[in-house]
């Protein structure tokens, strides 16, 4: 090649234009000697943070933490209780393979009751009152009495087991003021001295000689007990839990010990592998009045006066919720348009009265109304106005549609306790107050309306709880379909057709 200045100049060999020429060949004997040495300096340091030790005739299985981050102290957690080296040594290789996979959890003391105690603080704020007062008593009453005593991290499957077992067969409560909680053999007993002619007081003082038990039972708790007994019948006082309480209980603890493991307090969810009771199916069935004996209701309720007679046709016409027409203000009542926005509830917590938002987006809902609901209502505040002049300045205005006579709100179960005394009246068939909303449901869908718009008005979240609960109760529903498909599929019957069929 000739440069610059016109002479020529040797630029030797070219240079190579392959990358790799310059690599060392790999050697596998050298691959296997390192893959072998770094095994091995994995298992020293697992070896360090996790050894065998022999304390009198047990073996322990001791594990080295991380050092305390605030204080900077050694910290050594002991698992106990192997009867031979054979044992611990699994135990630690399990151990070990749990602490890789970040599913080690540190050995604690904390028992069950504890924990559960600090979970229902915990999720207090993030439930509503109503929720959050079932999860305590389930707990407290159901749980915390039998393995609170335990520890959290000894919990498993069969203790659950054995505890469901134990709810099924006597679980029931202490005996309370309501009545509650009191064996058949009292019942049976208090029974046979009132049928005696013995007074309350007087059949209270001779269980109270008879029977240990009922040591402290008083007039008003046997009258309590009474009347329970009449409600719910003879097979109430057995002295365990219903399987549907104790499928309960079940499902509150599923939550609770699932907090523990994301809390890092368990592996794994002990309740994922117990087997609490099969509750048996309930018949597909609710019961309904029909719109004969609905209208009765309604008549006899407006011509006798009843002061909530505009509450009765308001449930009876909308599918309202009990607390959701309770819980109704003015300011949500559009009466010259027809409608009205269920915006809050009002439930009963023990004494108290809890004003909360319906449970879900769907139940905050619009309703449009007809016009004799309308009417009922125009009535109603009319003369809820002349009985507030009457009470004069000790009236408390809540600014409620339905109210007690100074002006506060009505508790839920006066009002349903006040619906079943006046349908008693009239000797029809006994319906709670929840059948209002399943009569107006199955008479909705029986007329042909879109189960859309009753999911809507009923504000359930989606269309197929509407359907579960109310389909069965209508079968010309499935006859419908049934002739409707026909049709497309074979053309429509004339009515001479159904009749040489049917001869």
């Amino acid at each position: 090649m000739v440069d610059g200045f016109g002479k020529e100049r040797d630029e030797g060999p070219l240079p190579s234009t392959n990358r790799f020429d310059d690599v060392r060949p790999i050697d596998p004997a050298e691959v296997l000697d390192h893959a072998r040495s770094s095994a091995s300096s994995d298992r020293e340091d697992r070896s360090m943070r996790c050894s065998v030790v022999k304390k009198g005739a047990r073996y322990f299985v001791k594990i080295e933490l991380d050092p305390d981050p605030t204080t900077g102290k050694r910290r050594q957690k002991w698992h106990s209780g192997f009867r031979t080296k054979k044992e611990a040594e699994r135990a630690r290789i399990d151990l070990l393979s749990k602490f890789d996979r970040g599913e080690y959890v540190e050995p604690s003391q904390q028992t069950v009751g504890d924990f559960l105690e600090e979970w229902l603080v915990a999720i207090e704020p993030t439930l509503k009152a109503s929720t959050y007062n079932g999860y305590r008593s389930k707990m407290r009453n159901h749980a915390i009495p039998y393995i609170g005593s335990l520890r959290l991290t000894k919990v498993d499957a069969g203790a659950l087991n054995g505890l469901y077992a134990q709810l099924l067969a006597s679980g029931r409560r202490k005996p309370s003021r309501t009545g509650k909680g009191y064996s058949a053999a009292v019942v049976s007993r208090a029974l046979e001295l009132r049928a005696e002619g013995l007074t309350l007081q007087a059949t209270a003082d001779r269980l109270q000689e008879e029977m240990e038990e009922a040591a402290h039972i008083t007039k008003d708790t046997l009258a309590s007990l009474l009347r329970r007994q009449r409600a719910v019948g003879p097979g109430d006082s057995a002295a365990g839990l219903d399987p549907s309480t104790v499928k309960a209980v079940h499902v509150v603890l599923h939550k609770a010990f699932g907090a523990a493991v994301r809390w890092d307090r368990l592996n794994r969810n002990p309740a994922d592998r117990a087997d609490p009771p099969r509750t048996p199916r309930k018949p597909d069935t609710v019961k309904t009045w029909s719109a004969d004996k609905l209208r009765s209701f309604l008549t006899w309720s407006q011509s006798s006066g009843d002061r909530e007679h505009a509450l009765w046709v308001l449930l009876a016409t909308t599918g309202m919720r009990r607390g959701e027409a309770v819980g109704l203000r003015w300011q949500d009542v559009d009466l010259e348009a027809g409608t009205l926005a269920v915006i809050q509830t009002i439930q009963s917590m023990g004494s108290k009265l809890l004003v909360s938002e319906p449970k879900t987006a769907a139940g905050r809902r619009p309703i449009a109304t007809d016009k004799s609901t309308v009417a009922a209502l125009r009535d109603h505040r009319k003369r809820m106005l002349e009985e507030r002049m009457l009470v004069g300045a000790d009236f408390s205005d809540e600014g409620l549609v339905f109210y007690r006579p100074d002006g506060s709100a009505l508790r839920p179960e006066t009002v349903s306790a006040s619906f079943l005394r006046r349908q008693k009246e009239l000797e029809l068939p006994r319906l709670t107050i929840k059948g209002l909303r399943h009569t107006w449901a199955t008479l909705a869908l029986k007329q042909g309306i879109h189960p859309k718009v009753v999911q809507e008005r009923l504000g359930h979240s989606t269309v197929g709880i509407t359907l579960n609960i109310y389909s069965h109760t209508n079968p010309t529903l499935h006859a419908e379909a049934a002739e409707q498909i026909s049709d497309l599929i074979f053309g429509p019957h004339s009515p001479s057709q159904d009749v040489a069929e049917r001869e």
